[in-house]
């Protein structure tokens, strides 16, 4: 048994990379495509747009692993079926678990490198493809028309959380900002409010119409808030930050995020709740990979080369209604119907057990 098992994580592995590899392949043609015009028309160096895609990989990569793991899984044991190997395995009174076993293990690696990836190296990629994108590869229409960015939020540096009703990036000028200021146990210990917020040519943020109050351990505040017509602002970030560093937590890391909520716990329900289910969904995503193999096998098994085809459509189908309930039980957790930790997770729970008792119904 051990010389089939080499043999399906090998089948496995070497499946999974080819998927892997053609899935983003054709993810960079497909977008390329959609702006080629500009392209030529505004003579985009070759360098940008390679820069560009080698920090989107990573983003492509974790997006992409769980289709490929469940292509390749379909296809190795569809191809063992439609060869009747997995038929002489079962009648040979050895479970179907025993074949699946090291792929699921296999996969389970995977997925913990999925997590490594979209936790270290995902944020800080994305941030440069960004950049890269506003600078040299959107045409000079497209960035008149982002004259204004609303409900800016950002973790800045210094430890402290910047929101902003409005952005004008022509004007370098925020309206309605305010700031909370944090120790290094990620308290919040005072409080900044302006209505206006302008970048002086030296290099530091202004703002107007200032009103600051210090915070103490309780969360409460201390003494008399502070008026100022006037005042610079403790703002490290440059205009040009605020524009290619959106706050959006599915490019945030998974311990940034978790500081981020504790930092949020001054605002409405609604918005923690959002901030939980996707910080739970940062944990659960990268096992999707997982459960798409355990759902996709037993169905794509079928005896027989004239079923084959219809095996692994069949197991790529099903296993692909996992996308659709956990975008349902994201919605829901987000609405308030479900707790964070049941939204992200109930897909992956309902599929998991589906995958479990299918394969020892198959065995």
């Amino acid at each position: 048994m051990r010389i089939i098992e080499k043999y399906i994580i090998k089948s496995f592995l070497s499946a999974f990379m080819f998927c892997i590899l053609l899935l983003i392949i054709l993810g960079i043609i497909g977008d390329i495509l959609g702006f080629i015009d500009d392209i030529f028309k505004h003579n985009i160096p070759l360098g940008s747009i390679l820069a560009f895609y080698f920090y989107l990989a990573p983003f492509a990569f974790v997006n992409m692993v769980p289709f490929a793991a469940l292509l390749s899984s379909v296809y190795v044991f569809n191809t063992l079926s439609k060869n009747h190997e997995v038929t002489a395995v079962i009648t040979s009174g050895i479970s179907l678990w025993r074949m699946v076993r090291p792929v699921v293990a296999v996969t389970f690696v995977v997925c913990i490198a999925t997590f490594i990836v979209n936790d270290r190296f995902v944020p800080s990629n994305m941030q440069k493809a960004n950049i890269i994108r506003k600078e040299e590869l959107e045409s000079s229409d497209a960035k008149r028309e982002k004259n204004k960015i609303e409900n800016i939020a950002v973790y800045g540096r210094g430890d402290q959380i910047i929101y902003a009703e409005a952005f004008y990036p022509a004007s370098k000028m925020f309206n309605n900002v305010i700031i909370h200021r944090q120790d290094n146990d990620q308290n919040i210990t005072e409080k900044i409010s302006a209505r206006v917020v302008r970048w002086r040519s030296e290099g530091y943020w202004l703002g107007e119409d200032v009103v600051s109050f210090e915070v103490g351990p309780d969360g409460n505040f201390i003494g008399n808030p502070r008026v100022q017509k006037i005042r610079k602002l403790p703002i490290e970030e440059s205009p040009k930050d605020f524009v290619v560093n959106q706050w959006d937590p599915r490019f945030m890391g998974y311990a940034k995020l978790k500081s981020y909520i504790k930092a949020f716990t001054h605002k409405g329900s609604l918005t923690l709740r959002r901030l939980r289910v996707d910080l739970n969904y940062k944990l659960s995503f990268p096992f999707m990979a997982m459960i798409t193999v355990l759902v996709g096998v037993p169905f794509s098994i079928d005896t027989g080369r004239s079923s084959a085809l219809i095996g692994m459509a069949r197991g790529i189908a099903v296993a692909m209604l996992s996308l659709p309930l956990m975008a349902v039980s994201l919605a829901l957790g987000k609405g308030g119907a479900l707790s964070p930790p049941v939204a992200a997770w109930a897909s992956n729970i309902i599929f998991a057990l589906f995958g479990i008792y299918m394969i020892n119904k198959r065995s």
